[in-house]
């Protein structure tokens, strides 16, 4: 321990030689080398999503506008693939990687400005840094797999730092920043536009008179209010159409008919609990149980999303609260409240909540958090500070401990090309797979699809061998293409995803003798 303690009071002592813009640079580049290591431990792993990405860019590339806005309208992401492989001459994979690293680095700075605009210290934002690079789930699981999120989270981040500058000195420039940044976060991820809502936080402050409150509020969503006017005014005149609004019709769908939808869709699901759950007696009770079980789905993914640790600090340094500037206090509590409006809204839309989605959530908890963990750094032992420090230490070297896992996709891919020593034509059934092997993409069609078709068409006997991939729970599409194939290929090796819930089948070709 004493080595231990010899290096913690080393870092003190150069963290208070440096001026606050030399720590603020050294979090971030410290954040920069996280996440280029983070892309390291992928092993050029990609997610479903980034796939199609992926395509967009390249269709974009080739001048293909409308193809590539017909796969996917929400072009700025894939647009910054697009520039990033043509300015560079590196290919879409390794362009998405290093704009990865570019938002991730992004997102930390304003993180880091965050807290100390909120009224944190040099340590405050250190502790905010440690928390952050340690969380298992937006480091160790999220970052990695090459999506638009990380430009969600910078833009939502500098938004948020834009809204806390603008509450604290009420600079024109301040109120413009916020909503230039809140509306590159809707170019990323479309639900952005509900934070336009925190510019009420301004309201709560008593200390300023009602009417320059109101015009505060009014001045930082000017740009909002004029472009709805104008988008209005020529609907109503007839100079465009809803049609033409894009993906901005998704809102408009949901506020006229698509919310009335799904809360019917939910009122069905609460009289199935009523009847076939609480009984005759508890009957109608249905909707309150239906309702109950979907705010605490989304209050736990919420909590959760950031790790047990920031969870545990917030409420045992509750207290730190105070030390926070009370326009942080305001807008904080604003945007968490926001934030579980929006996902308690994708969850009645969709009736499923990735914990991506509550990550903007999770960013306001680490930001609290980092004042908590200072607090309770300043009370607690010596052991319990030894204790604090070598769990976040650990959680962070966790993150970047180089595991050697090889996903399902990859590993199957490894396998084929190593018995398919004359390049006979294989069937590999997942856009992964085909992605690893630069064959075409094929629209994300799921893999029992792709296989039945074939099967169905007779032109699955054009390969030698077949890559055949099962998911968890598919145990009759299982059987179904083990009778089918049993024919013409036979079964040679079965490779298991995590805790075996997943699976790849290898068949190939039965051998035919053939008459002289």
């Amino acid at each position: 321990m004493s080595a231990f303690n010899s290096f913690i009071t080393m870092f003190k002592r150069y963290i208070a030689t440096l001026r606050t813009q030399q720590s603020v640079a050294l979090l971030v580049t410290l954040s920069a080398l996280v996440a280029w290591r983070i892309t390291y431990l992928q092993h050029g792993w990609v997610n479903d999503d980034s796939l199609l990405y992926f395509e967009v860019a390249r269709l974009l590339a080739d001048s293909q506008w409308q193809a590539a806005y017909k796969l996917f309208p929400w072009l700025l992401y894939p647009g910054l693939l697009t520039l990033g492989h043509l300015a560079s001459g590196l290919d879409i994979h390794t362009t998405a990687q290093v704009i990865n690293v570019i938002l991730f680095t992004q997102f930390s700075w304003g993180f880091a400005l965050l807290i100390l605009q909120a009224g944190g210290t040099i340590r405050t934002m250190w502790w905010g840094g440690l928390l952050l690079l340690s969380t298992q789930y937006i480091v160790g699981d999220i970052l990695g797999m090459l999506l638009r999120d990380e430009g969600f989270w910078a833009c939502l981040t500098w938004a948020l730092l834009f809204m806390l500058r603008y509450m604290q000195r009420g600079k024109v420039i301040d109120a413009y920043s916020f909503q230039m940044a809140i509306m590159a976060a809707m170019l990323f991820r479309l639900e952005a536009i509900v934070y336009f809502i925190l510019p009420l936080s301004i309201l709560a402050n008593h200390g300023l008179p009602f009417r320059q409150r109101l015009y505060k509020t009014i001045h930082s969503i000017s740009i909002p209010l004029l472009a709805g006017l104008l988008i209005s005014g020529a609907i109503f005149v007839g100079m465009i159409e809803i049609t033409h609004l894009g993906r901005l019709q998704e809102i408009i769908y949901l506020v006229k008919q698509g919310f009335i939808e799904r809360l019917q869709f939910i009122q069905n699901k609460a009289d199935l609990i009523g009847k076939q759950v609480l009984g005759h007696h508890l009957a109608n009770y249905g909707n309150f149980a239906m309702w109950s079980l979907l705010i605490l789905i989304t209050l736990n993914k919420t909590l959760k999303v950031a790790g047990w640790p920031v969870l545990l600090g917030l409420i045992a340094g509750k207290k730190a609260w105070c030390h926070m500037h009370h326009q942080a206090r305001q807008l904080f509590t604003l945007q968490l409240i926001v934030g579980f409006m929006i996902s308690m809204l994708i969850m009645t839309n969709a009736f499923v909540l990735s914990s991506r989605y509550v990550i903007a959530s999770g960013i306001v908890m680490l930001v609290i958090a980092a004042f908590c963990a200072e607090y309770l750094y300043k009370k607690a032992t010596i052991w319990a500070k030894r204790g604090l420090l070598l769990l976040l230490t650990g959680m962070l070297f966790a993150n970047l401990y180089d595991f050697g896992k090889i996903d399902l996709d990859r590993r199957a891919v490894d396998y084929l090309q190593t018995i398919n020593t004359h390049a006979q034509p294989v069937l590999y059934d997942t856009e992964n797979a085909r992605f690893y092997v630069h064959q075409p993409f094929l629209g994300r069609i799921p893999s029992s699809e792709l296989v039945e078709s074939l099967i169905e068409n007779g032109k699955i006997s054009e390969y030698d061998y077949l890559m055949i991939s099962i998911a968890d729970n598919h145990e009759d599409y299982e059987q179904s293409v083990k009778r089918r194939l049993s024919t013409n290929f036979e079964h040679i090796h079965t490779l298991y995803g995590w805790k075996k819930k997943t699976k790849v089948l290898v068949y190939r070709k039965r051998m035919t003798n053939t008459a002289g």
